[in-house]
């Protein structure tokens, strides 16, 4: 079976990372080396990341994203090895890498410091267009404006509501 490019990106109790980020890192990777994977790039993307909302009492996240090859019959075990990890894994996002843009995307990992590093390179030159009124499809502003301000399409409910009795 062919290796696929695999991208995982976690959300990782900031607690532990900042007691042995190292030993987290450890303990991830031989989770995919155990399963027969390569790691390719392995790196922080985001420390101590304010959540939208609490997962496992953790208002905060510190995020990592790692590169790897394997062979796409084994990634549903590794899914659920990565769920088992309690207390370190908060979340995980997977994705497979197209081959389209597999060197460029570990290109960009590799040499790219900043931490959007993933979102670089992946721009399909044909799909750009270029003409600029492609972009609000030949109708000018008229078409970035919206289409009611929040009170006109609310106003009737909050009456609606406001008159039935409690």
């Amino acid at each position: 079976m062919a290796k696929k490019l695999y991208e995982t990106l976690f959300l990782l109790d900031p607690t532990k990372v900042a007691a042995d980020a190292e030993g987290v890192k450890q303990q991830l990777h031989a989770l995919i080396e155990r399963h027969g994977g390569h790691i390719e790039i392995s790196r922080p993307w985001d420390y101590n990341h304010k959540l939208a909302y609490p997962i496992n009492k953790q208002k905060k996240g510190s995020y990592h994203i790692i590169y790897y090859t394997l062979e796409s019959t084994k990634q549903g075990e590794l899914e659920r090895d990565f769920a088992i990890q309690e207390g370190v894994v908060l979340r995980q996002l997977t994705t497979r890498i197209h081959p389209k843009w597999q060197d460029e995307i570990l290109r960009v990992a590799r040499e790219d410091p900043s931490n959007a590093f993933a979102l670089r390179g992946m721009v399909d030159e044909s799909a750009i267009p270029t003409d600029p009124m492609a972009l609000t499809d030949g109708l000018g502003d008229e078409a970035l404006a919206p289409a009611a301000t929040p009170r006109e399409s609310t106003g009737r409910r909050r009456r609606e509501t406001a008159e039935k009795p409690e």
